[in-house]
């Protein structure tokens, strides 16, 4: 069953760790330590990885507003005061989603936060498009209670969200009193760090670090994700595979599964053994990690059984993810019914 994780947020796991813990090691020798000296970073292995063009502390590019369609307009960014310049289209369910919540903040803040949502990535053009979104906003009503705009053509796609490298919607810049640019992330998880920079308690160079992290993870999940399902670049998958798990992802259960899982419904050429058996092992680690009641891992570490040849103990997991599947009514267990009864079906049927 594929597992939904945060990260991949998100993405984020895998570790080679074995159905137990592996025995730790009493000693090392010489070429031991220079092997731990050695051992690569995802940074190492993703070497074209650069910083995007408009990061934490690079100045807020300007604003080029086609038309402000609700709200008082905002010709620059002054000293002084903070904005949130938040991005939507009419067709992003998260973004309307996300409305309330903007408006929440913006009353919450009132004078000491200017926000403004800014429409971009819309197929109709010039006036049939400005109709469309002043149409849309009109419906929304109060669930838009802060400044709403249209960006003039593409300009604010172009000099916002493509050099910052962000390739979603909802997505929200927060430009600080020094008019740059201070975070950078899903509106839903800006509350934090918009109150500390509105008090003054923000550290920038730690969430430039931060930042980039996460930056890097995700690039590695791609990296690894592409490795195991096209086979582009396989050795490399797997050892960003073995970082993210071992120091990534090791106490993230969801992410130890959502890779196992890739492995192991991966088609692409060589994969194989070794694969499946690091599978079982991130699977296993999950399973502890989730005292073995959850029954999404669960029926993970079932098929990573089958696929290392014990279909006994394939089919005993699969039946209690079944079983715990059927108790689960909130979160998708018992729609997921079927198709855990198919795959232990495949199991029982496979002499």
């Amino acid at each position: 069953m594929k597992y939904t994780t945060s990260l991949i947020a998100a993405l984020s796991g895998l570790a080679l760790i074995s159905g137990l813990p592996a025995p730790v090691q009493a000693s090392q020798g010489p070429g031991d330590k220079a092997a731990a000296h050695e051992k690569k970073t995802l940074e190492d292995l993703m070497p074209d990885l650069k910083k995007p063009e408009l990061w934490i502390g690079s100045s807020a590019p300007e604003l080029s507003i086609a038309k402000f369609v609700k709200g008082d307009s905002v010709d620059q960014f002054e000293e002084g005061q903070v904005y949130v310049v938040e991005f939507w289209a009419t067709w992003c369910g998260p973004c309307i989603r996300a409305f309330p919540h903007l408006t929440e903040l913006q009353e919450s803040y009132g004078e000491d936060v200017r926000f403004i949502g800014v429409n971009i990535w819309e197929r109709e053009k010039g006036q049939e498009r400005m109709d469309m979104v002043e149409e849309f906003v009109e419906k929304q009503g109060e669930r838009m209670g802060y400044t709403v705009a249209v960006e003039d053509g593409t300009s604010m796609a172009d000099n916002w969200m493509k050099p910052a490298g962000q390739g979603g919607i909802p997505a929200a810049f927060i430009v600080g009193k020094d008019t740059k640019i201070a975070w950078v992330g899903h509106p839903g998880e800006m509350d934090a760090p918009l109150e500390q920079i509105v008090n003054g308690d923000f550290d920038s160079k730690t969430a430039a670090k931060d930042a980039w992290d996460d930056q890097v993870l995700s690039a590695a999940y791609r990296k690894f994700a592409m490795a195991f399902q096209r086979g582009d670049d396989l050795n490399t998958g797997r050892k960003i595979g073995e970082i993210l798990m071992n120091d990534h992802f090791s106490d993230e259960p969801g992410g130890l599964n959502a890779l196992a899982w890739m492995m192991l419904n991966s088609e692409a050429e060589g994969v194989g053994s070794k694969d499946h058996q690091a599978a079982l092992r991130a699977a296993a680690k999950a399973c502890e990690l989730t005292d073995w009641e959850d029954w999404g891992i669960l029926d993970t570490y079932a098929l990573a059984m089958y696929k290392t040849g014990d279909r006994v103990s394939a089919i005993k997991w699969e039946k209690k993810a079944i079983e715990l599947a059927k108790q689960d009514t909130e979160n998708g267990g018992v729609d997921a019914v079927p198709e855990l009864e198919e795959q232990l079906a495949r199991f029982e049927s496979d002499d």
